[in-house]
């Protein structure tokens, strides 16, 4: 049986769940900790007339690529240099060591999960919505701009609030904190000639029931139900207050499942956590998806056996 890599950060409680549940299940596995490469990890790519080859040194252990049958893939931003580095070599000196972890998935016939090529894509705000609209969720009136005139006419033609999201969550926050969304007020307007170097989202606002957090592995959806709207922090976005709401394994409407599906297949994903609204008057909306979301919160939440999934769709193309 081939092994199975995880490719993670430093600090990735989920993959300590999925290593435990791969373990238990006897399936070879070994973990990379990318945040550290390229200073305390080595990289190695040798090609010949004859051969090709790819190598990996890690916490005292050797691995070859050849190994390799299936990659669990969280985390490909180096972040392991000195730090009395000149910016410019820094610059430099990243730029290297991504482009030398970016030709892994070339040089490889391992299954990724997800594959970095079709996550990067599925990653933009822009293309989600054009997704969606095409597989046929409901999704909010959007604007995705860095024109302060068109986010004030977008504001201004609104009956409803407008909310601001970021086109990305920045991997170097300090720990603990996040962008989250944020109500387009008149203080907001005053300043909003500040998107002219930062391109923001701006949708109206999507009267709530409660919310949805909807996890895929494969052919298997993991839904739960979020009671965002009890609690005052929640309601505008639940990240605020992630342990304060209540979660409630669900089934979804087959209709939506289908959706669902379509949109995995249009961008070629195996893994995904999708965020939808459910109206009062029942409509499910489509707000985004995280091709690499978390989930460990809330299979401890709800019960529902993401790790045992994502171990046995690791396991397969090993065996």
């Amino acid at each position: 049986m081939k092994t199975i890599l995880l490719i993670t950060a430093r600090f990735d409680p989920a993959a300590d769940l999925l290593i435990a549940e791969l373990r238990r299940r006897s399936a070879p596995c070994v973990r990379w900790n990318t945040y550290e490469f390229p200073l305390d990890s080595t990289l190695t790519y040798r090609a010949s007339e004859n051969a090709f080859g790819v190598q990996i040194v890690a916490d005292g252990r050797t691995i070859d690529w050849n190994d390799i049958g299936s990659v669990w893939w969280q985390w490909d931003q180096p972040a392991g240099f000195p730090d009395d580095l000149a910016p410019g070599d820094r610059r430099f000196a990243e730029t290297e060591a991504q482009m030398a972890l970016s030709a892994l998935p070339s040089v490889s016939d391992a299954v990724w999960i997800n594959s970095p090529f079709n996550e990067r894509r599925a990653k933009s705000k822009p293309a989600q919505l054009l997704t969606a609209q095409r597989v046929g969720f409901d999704i909010p009136r959007t604007l995705v701009t860095n024109d302060p005139d068109e986010v004030r006419r977008f504001v201004s033609g609104s009956p409803k609030q407008v909310i601001y999201k970021g086109l990305s969550q920045p991997r170097d926050m300090a720990p603990g904190k996040a962008l989250f969304t944020g109500i387009v007020t008149e203080q907001v307007l005053a300043g909003i000639d500040a998107i002219r170097v930062t391109p923001g989202i701006f949708q109206e606002r999507v009267d709530k029931a409660y919310e949805l957090r909807v996890t895929v592995v494969e052919q298997r959806i993991f839904a739960a139900k979020i009671d965002s709207q009890v609690s005052t922090d929640a309601q505008l976005d639940w990240r605020r207050a992630l342990h304060d709401v209540d979660y409630q394994a669900v089934t979804l409407p087959r209709e939506i499942e289908d959706k669902i599906h379509a949109f995995m297949t249009a961008f070629g994903l195996v893994y995904g956590a999708f965020d939808f609204i459910v109206t009062p008057d029942g409509r499910t909306v489509f707000l985004e998806i995280n091709p690499s979301g978390q989930y460990m919160w809330l299979e401890c939440a709800t019960g529902l056996e993401i790790s045992s999934a994502l171990a046995e769709a690791l396991i397969g193309p090993c065996r």
